[in-house]
């Protein structure tokens, strides 16, 4: 079976010598802690002072200390970045064993899509992990992503005999 983790970790991890790296979407951290493995500098964002203090944990427990971890939407991460980006993941929804009530919109997805594609370098690459619990988000976000102009590449990656599969869409700079 497909590891959705895995494979978007697998997708990131083809950018030869990432600087910047933003999780969008800190969660528990798992992402965070990948980034700031294979990059230099890693900022990770999320709304929930939950996530925050379980990344800054695993983070702590792993001697990590190339990351900034910051309580704020996604959607203002240019308020906190100025540099280029190499790397970007969203992991939306919830935070899993979290209130489901608060969750991630497409509208604010959007919009710090908007954002980051005028803050990524040549090569940079962004994966979006998309879970079918909300099919107005997803619908809403692949047809941003298949509007992007031909300065990107965007891919999306599919469990085709799985209905109810997260999926995975990927975008690189051209």
């Amino acid at each position: 079976m497909i590891k959705i983790v895995k494979l978007s970790h697998d997708l990131l991890a083809k950018h030869p010598s990432p600087e910047v790296a933003l999780d969008m979407t800190a969660g528990n951290g798992q992402d965070t802690l990948f980034l700031s493995k294979i990059s230099k500098k890693v900022y990770a964002f999320d709304i929930q002072e939950e996530a925050i203090t379980k990344t800054l944990k695993l983070l702590e427990e792993n001697q990590v200390f190339n990351v900034e971890v910051i309580r704020e939407s996604h959607d203002l991460f240019d308020i906190f970045v100025s540099e280029q980006i190499d790397l970007a993941i969203y992991n939306l929804g919830y935070l899993p064993s979290g209130n489901k009530d608060i969750k991630t919109e497409a509208r604010i997805v959007i919009n710090s899509l908007r954002k980051l594609m005028n803050q990524l370098k040549s090569g940079a690459i962004v994966v979006i992990v998309i879970y079918l619990h909300n099919l107005e988000e997803s619908k809403a976000i692949d047809e941003f992503v298949s509007n992007l102009s031909a300065d990107y590449d965007a891919m999306k990656h599919v469990v085709m005999n799985r209905s109810s599969s997260p999926y995975i869409i990927e975008i690189k700079k051209i």
